[in-house]
């Protein structure tokens, strides 16, 4: 028997609609829906990919684990775990005296080690619903440990940096469809689907708004090293070396100061500290920055030309700049240029989406600086506070081994693989090690899950019940949809949000549902759900509850799979009075580095910089190892440009080894002419976490290893240079790979 279902893919913020086929309660198919999404009829091959990665394709976890003595993992139920989790989490805390969780919930089980002994880290969402992401933060309030660690501190937190060093324009940024000037700065959206409010496009089908917006007239520019799939919509495209991001905008913001092209009206009322500004980047001239970026300088002033003539610029950049050296003060400066033209919504523009599910007013205000790290708990090792309610991740490892009270004795990782995303395997892989209680949460064995005690096999998208709650303010227009599981999970799965509040059950902790956001601290909120900690909660309660402050019932979403599209008056944003509150761009801190790095000399032992590349056929880890990707991308191929490798006499598909200051690793060389020259290009999350020995059967190796997490760490944000990592490339010696240091290191 044949059945077709409405659901939404959850494998990246775009959440583009999907219909499923379904024969005798097994997936059989999924294609595109347009019914109502604002995407129109849009799926990425992630989405095809969701067929054969949820019917098992890459080793489907069918139960629960628990690692034996022997270091062998062996099945056990759910409620078996969840019993033995929540003991020894008890346990762990009562073992080292008292600490504030027993003042926080009033009982005495909880002694010595404290909350902070707790810590949990969660990935970018492949495998996690709304409700379990809810819960999750629920549990750590509850729990009372700060101690929470993602993916956003492995690759954005430069831009939770730039805001609290900056401030926030509340209005938010124009839509593609309303500016005639698009800047992408080391983003690839048409792969990562990255875009607002990081970047102008939009997150399903963004190349149809790109061409779009080029047939209105508006011009699109694009700086990365690589032609990227995005670049094929430039008009204008700089490939500058990577870690000259900074200096670049920089020199941008020069030539718009010292011609008086700035956005005058909008800098008078909103941006303070100009003249600061303009000592600080005086000596970034375009011909001195042209020299070190390896860009010819028309096109910078070509750049800055463009800005200054545009009425509705958008200036964002992606995951490059955040991942590079200088991470905070390429995010800052790639901000303050798009400041300088005044590249936000202004007051009676249309907002085109003001939220269905979180509704929102569009003030046109500035949100002061905020600066969180700088006060409140901080880490134990290291004198820095969260950044939007979480710790840098590059910190872990040294949270966990560094004796003293506080230290991070038991991990939950919640969808993600922290020891792959982190880097340095040399330094990670002991911490883990460490830990007394590991647990992972997720539908797939990970290297990561290798190393726990406690392996949770959760539910996968079409098995449960989800909210397009993560995509509420990314779609272009106002739209919400509901999935409700469409086939059944296997027997020894549970529900992400079920291990959240089975744990809490057991400790005798309440929860309470909260509508939370990034920047939110869960326990401020007011209100909120609190359940029913005897009895387990039906996730349509908890999600008609969600559904309670929007603009569409969570009824209406249930009797319309395919979504709803809200039918509203329009709204526009609205003007305020002036707070005081500027857009801080240049602070003590900010000039200090821009000083820094003009000061900066090259490392010349390093003919290379290796970045990272995303894969439309991936996020992150996941969907690496479906059968799909491996037909695409049997290897994690090094590209090289086509002129680097004839000089260096590397032929395609040759072994070649790479070496950083940190690690050595073996790639297989493939020429792309669309790499600038003194570059290499690799993805990330690829090979084993071993040293590399045969990137042929390992599908390529870990770019990983040639990071550091002690090394070269950025202030505020202890970003390690996950990409633009100086290196030097050879061919591998004919009797094997050399794993002597090369002569220049």
């Amino acid at each position: 028997m044949q059945t077709r279902a409405k659901s939404f893919c959850r494998n990246c913020g775009a959440l583009c609609s999907m219909e499923l086929t379904i024969e005798d309660g097994k997936l059989a198919g999924v294609s595109a829906d347009g019914s109502a999404s604002p995407y129109g009829a849009y799926m990425c091959p992630k989405g095809r990919a969701s067929l054969d990665f949820h019917n098992g394709a890459e080793g489907r976890l069918l139960n629960s684990l628990r690692r034996e003595a022997s270091g062998a993992f062996s099945a056990l139920p759910a409620a078996r775990a969840l019993d033995e989790i929540a003991a020894r989490l008890a346990a762990l805390i009562a073992e080292h005296g008292p600490r504030s969780v027993a003042f926080y919930h009033g009982t005495g089980a909880y002694r010595e080690h404290g909350p902070r002994s707790v810590a949990f880290y969660h990935g970018t969402g492949a495998y996690r619903s709304v409700l379990g992401a809810l819960l999750e933060r629920a549990f750590a309030s509850s729990l009372g440990s700060p101690n929470f660690f993602s993916t956003m501190t492995i690759d954005q937190s430069a831009k939770w940096v730039t805001a609290g060093r900056m401030g926030v324009m509340a209005s938010g940024k124009p839509s593609t469809r309303d500016i005639d000037l698009a800047v992408i700065v080391g983003n690839n959206p048409l792969v990562s689907h990255q875009t607002y409010p990081f970047g102008p496009g939009e997150s399903g089908a963004p190349g149809k708004s790109f061409a779009a917006a080029r047939a209105r007239g508006a011009r699109i520019v694009v700086v990365d090293p690589r032609r990227t799939e995005t670049a094929r919509y430039a008009d204008l495209l700089i490939q500058p070396l990577p870690g000259h991001d900074a200096a670049l905008f920089a020199a941008v913001a020069h030539i718009l100061l010292r011609d008086g092209t700035c956005n005058t009206a909008f800098c008078e009322r909103f941006v303070t500290q100009l003249d600061r500004l303009a000592e600080a980047v005086a000596p970034f001239t375009p011909e001195l920055v042209a020299r070190r970026a390896d860009v010819p300088v028309e096109q910078i002033e070509q750049l800055a030309r463009w800005l200054g003539e545009a009425e509705r610029p958008f200036v964002g950049s992606g995951s490059g700049p955040s991942m590079s050296a200088h991470s905070n003060l390429n995010d800052h400066m790639i901000e303050t240029v798009n400041a300088l033209v005044g590249g936000y919504r202004r007051a009676g523009d249309l907002v085109r989406n003001p939220g269905t599910l979180k509704p929102r007013v569009c003030i046109e205000t500035v949100v002061p600086p905020q600066r969180s790290w700088e006060r409140g708990v901080k880490c134990r090792t290291a004198d820095i506070g969260a950044l939007y309610g979480e710790f840098p991740t590059a910190l872990l490892p040294q949270e966990i081994l560094a004796p003293g009270p506080d230290r991070i004795r038991a991990l939950i990782v919640f969808g993600g693989n922290p020891l792959t995303a982190l880097g340095d395997p040399a330094r990670a892989e002991p911490a883990f090690a460490d830990l007394e209680l590991l647990v992972s949460l997720d539908a797939r064995m990970n290297e990561t899950a290798r190393m726990a005690h406690y392996v949770i096999a959760t539910s996968q998208h079409f098995e449960r019940h989800d909210l397009s709650i993560p995509g509420d303010s990314l779609y272009p227009e106002a739209f919400a949809q509901y999935a409700p599981p469409v086939v059944p999970g296997p027997a020894g799965t549970i529900h992400d949000w079920e291990f959240f509040w089975g744990v809490a059950s057991r400790l005798k902790l309440p929860l309470t549902l909260k509508y939370w956001n990034y920047g939110l601290s869960y326990d401020a909120i007011p209100g909120g759900l609190p359940l029913d900690m005897e009895r387990a909660p039906h996730p349509e309660d908890m999600m008609r509850y969600l559904c309670e402050h929007g603009d569409v019932s969570f009824e209406e979403l249930r009797a319309n799979p395919g979504g709803v599209r809200p039918v509203r008056p329009p709204q526009y944003v609205k003007a305020a009075p002036d707070n005081g509150a500027r857009l801080e761009l240049c602070p003590p801190d900010v000039a200090a580095e821009l000083h820094a790095v003009l000061e900066e000399v090259v490392d010349d032992r390093f003919k290379y910089r290796l970045t990272c590349r995303r894969i439309l056929d991936a996020m992150n880890s996941a969907y690496r190892d479906s059968p799909q990707t491996i037909r695409k991308y049997p290897l994690n191929w090094a590209y090289m440009n086509p002129d680097d490798m004839r000089d260096d006499g590397i032929d395609d598909n040759a072994l070649i080894e790479i070496q950083s200051e940190s690690g050595r690793i073996l790639g297989v060389a493939r020429a792309e002419s669309q790499l600038r020259r003194g570059v290499v290009s690799m993805t990330h999350l690829y090979g084993s976490l071993a040293p590399s020995t045969d990137p042929y059967a390992q599908r390529g190796s870990h770019t990983g290893r040639l990071t550091s997490l002690q090394k070269h760490l950025e202030p505020i944000n202890f970003m390690p240079r996950f990409s633009g990592i100086p290196v030097n490339i050879r061919r591998a010696g004919a009797d094997g790979p050399a794993v002597a240091p090369l002569a220049t290191i």
